[in-house]
């Protein structure tokens, strides 16, 4: 059979990696948990008392990773297709933050302003008690330059950093023609990411750099961030297709590759941590989407909801930390399962609402746009 991946792919991909996300806002953060919220319960008790829930809920954070693979992945088949714009790629991500911001931050601010020491602290973050506060909150968190807002907005002061650091990447590559160069070069980008560059600062002539905007944001990336430069990598070279080809010769290759995400997940989670990101990630897309090969139709669940992953990403958050009573529904069944199901439900329901107002609000617009009279050329 003929392997591929495509966009389809891409999208059932942020489909899992967007659930491994709530999973991990939802479970791997006691200290989060609403007031009163004694835990979660399972049917098998270990589950929980033993620790594997905390473990996998921590693990699962290997979504990051996956975000950045693919959105390296998409960066650079949108510019061999010569479709690709570093300025429109930047507004078009700042377009799906301020829609989510619009109509989310209004709804924080004015009715989940609370206090009190018998809530969450997550819930107070709205009690701003003066104008000029408020106004600076609302401005510096509008441009990405603040994420007290919610703070798992983080990720767009560095997913715009990759994006251009990213673009000269291709352009500095572009006439290498051998993989394994690449790919060292990958590697070296994530060893001086992950430990040169912030080891720095424990030098004193080098301790300024701590304050440095750029220094900060450009060179010491967190730790997931190089995988954005392996999805350039293995989408320049084809390289997830050929390892998918390969793993299709193997006999029961979706059972095979279902073992297979299970027991990276195992490394990654017992053996080595976080070390091996931008190994695992590479194994765990060639296998996932290999297993969504086998099963077409849990592959479209997840591409529907890897659709709405951005706009999932932006919103869940409100929902199981900083909205108080929506953090009482998501945390009303002390399933792990169940909750997040509902955590998800809210979260999708939601951007496709948020989808449809907007799409709406561009039809009216167009029609408008198209009574109004066109202006006449007058020939002199």
């Amino acid at each position: 059979m003929h392997s591929e991946f495509s966009r389809e792919d891409t999208k059932a991909l942020k489909g899992i990696a967007v659930v491994m996300m709530l999973l991990h806002h939802l479970a791997a953060f006691a200290n989060r948990y609403p007031q009163g919220f004694e835990g979660f319960n399972s049917l098998w008790e270990g589950f929980v008392t033993e620790g594997y829930l905390g473990n996998l809920a921590t693990n699962v954070r290997l979504c990051v990773a996956v975000f950045f693979f693919l959105g390296g992945y998409g960066m650079y088949k949108r510019m061999e297709s010569g479709k690709y714009s570093l300025l429109n790629s930047v507004i078009g991500l700042f377009k799906s933050y301020w829609k989510v911001f619009v109509i989310f931050v209004p709804i924080a601010f004015i009715f989940f302003r609370r206090s009190g020491d018998d809530i969450c602290y997550l819930c107070t973050r709205y009690d701003v008690q003066d104008m000029k506060t408020l106004i600076t909150v609302v401005v510096s968190n509008f441009f990405a330059m603040s994420d007290s807002i919610n703070s798992e907005w983080w990720f767009i002061q560095t997913y715009i950093c990759v994006m251009f650091m990213g673009t000269f990447y291709c352009i500095a590559t572009k006439k290498n023609k051998y993989f394994v160069v690449e790919l060292f070069i990958v590697f070296m980008i994530d060893i001086l990411t992950r430990s040169f560059f912030p080891a720095l600062q424990s030098f004193s002539n080098f301790n300024i750099l701590e304050n440095n905007f750029f220094y900060k944001r450009l060179l010491t990336l967190v730790n997931p961030a190089p995988c954005f430069f392996a999805g350039i990598t293995f989408a320049k070279f084809d390289a997830i297709v050929k390892l998918k080809e390969q793993l299709s010769k193997i006999p029961c290759s979706t059972i095979v590759s279902l073992i297979a995400v299970f027991a990276v997940m195992w490394c990654r989670g017992y053996v080595l941590g976080d070390l091996l990101d931008i190994i695992y990630v590479i194994a765990f897309t060639v296998l996932v989407s290999k297993f969504f090969d086998g099963i077409k139709p849990v592959k479209k669940i997840f591409g529907y909801i890897g659709s709405h992953s951005t706009n999932i990403w932006l919103i869940h958050s409100f929902y199981c930390y900083y909205f108080l009573e929506a953090t009482k529904i998501v945390y009303c069944t002390r399933s792990i399962w169940a909750d997040l199901l509902i955590l998800l439900a809210m979260s999708l329901i939601s951007s496709v609402i948020i989808n449809f107002i907007f799409g709406k609000s561009a039809d009216i617009l167009t029609a408008v746009k198209k009574k109004l009279p066109k202006k006449s050329s007058c020939n002199t």
